[in-house]
């Protein structure tokens, strides 16, 4: 984790010091600071302990919400990693939360791991509880490299399986499209997902009767494979933030809150 306490403060591992004391903010235990040229400045619990705070996370999320705060800090706006939202079930902790000029809130969600239906709609319907507009942010796999191809300056897989909360991801943001993150390069990608089509053979066989029958021959939109568009690379610094409302909506497998709905717009 990024962040700790010091004499009853938050302190970051960027600005710490060997030698304090740091605990957790969630359960009160004692951390060690982490520094080296290799690894992400973080604490790290001292072991035993059941804190849901030490449980592992990725040198590649805990980057990405440096690089997230570290952008809008530098556009002076305020922002911290890993901030904690009172009103928030289970892990309260923001990834990223910003304030606009005008005091706005903005919660980032950096979604390195997979995460349940339930969880992100709880989470999403919180926020928006609390007026705080939210930006969820999938990570792209090394996979979308290996299987996909060049096309007008950017990306396209034909044969995606996008994760279901991508599912989600995607239909929160409506028509248009949904911010993804490269951990490799540090940059940021818009997608777009379309129905796949698969093509059902012909085939025909004789019933007991005698009848011959077909069946096949036709086109088919697939339920596992979509087809993936990427529209980037675009570096956090020239992309432009907007918090459109948007109203709720639901389908049979999902639900939106009504809220505000962070997003980047290349300037």
């Amino acid at each position: 984790m990024l962040i700790a306490e010091l004499e009853g403060n938050r302190i970051d591992a960027f600005s710490a010091e060997r030698g304090p004391s740091y605990f957790c903010p969630k359960c009160k235990g004692e951390v060690v600071l982490k520094k080296g040229r290799k690894v992400v400045h973080h604490f790290a619990h001292k072991p035993p302990t059941d804190c849901t705070w030490a449980k592992g996370e990725t040198r590649a999320h805990m980057e990405s919400k440096v690089v997230v705060a570290d952008a809008l800090k530098e556009r002076g706006l305020r922002a911290e990693v890993e901030f904690v939202v009172n009103t928030m079930p289970g892990d309260r902790r923001a990834d990223v939360m910003a304030w606009s000029p005008k005091g706005l809130q903005i919660a980032f969600e950096l979604q390195h791991t997979p995460i349940g239906i339930d969880e992100i709609e709880r989470r999403a319907f919180s926020y928006a509880r609390a007026g705080i507009a939210q930006s969820w942010i999938p990570f792209l796999s090394s996979k979308v490299w290996d299987d996909g191809l060049p096309r007008h300056g950017g990306w396209f897989v034909e044969r995606y399986v996008p994760r279901i909360f991508e599912r989600w991801v995607h239909g929160f943001n409506g028509t248009n499209g949904m911010w993804m993150y490269d951990p490799n390069d540090k940059a940021f990608w818009l997608g777009r997902l379309a129905g796949h089509q698969t093509y059902v053979e012909e085939s025909s066989w004789f019933s007991e009767g005698g009848e011959e029958n077909y069946s096949g021959g036709f086109w088919k939109y697939s339920t596992r494979y979509k087809e993936l568009t990427l529209e980037g690379p675009f570096k956090i610094e020239g992309l432009r933030i907007k918090t459109p409302y948007h109203s709720a909506f639901n389908t049979r497998e999902y639900r939106w809150p009504a809220g505000r709905r962070a997003r980047f717009v290349p300037a």
